[in-house]
């Protein structure tokens, strides 16, 4: 999987090309970015099958 840093500076990079590569725009491309890794995260730790959800004992 590609690093946080790297995929960050991708993703916004391309939203900035796809609103028209506007100046002095590039913190809003990467919030945006960042929000999107987030949200991608946060899925991926829900979807998994050994995620605890805290509802079942466990015995250690």
């Amino acid at each position: 999987m590609e690093d946080r840093q790297s995929w960050l500076a991708k993703r916004a990079y391309e939203l900035w090309e796809e609103a028209g590569r506007p100046d002095g725009a590039d913190q809003v491309h990467w919030k945006q970015a960042l929000m999107e890794w987030d949200a991608q995260t946060h899925v991926r730790l829900e979807e998994r099958s050994d995620w605890d959800d805290g509802d079942e004992e466990r015995e250690w």
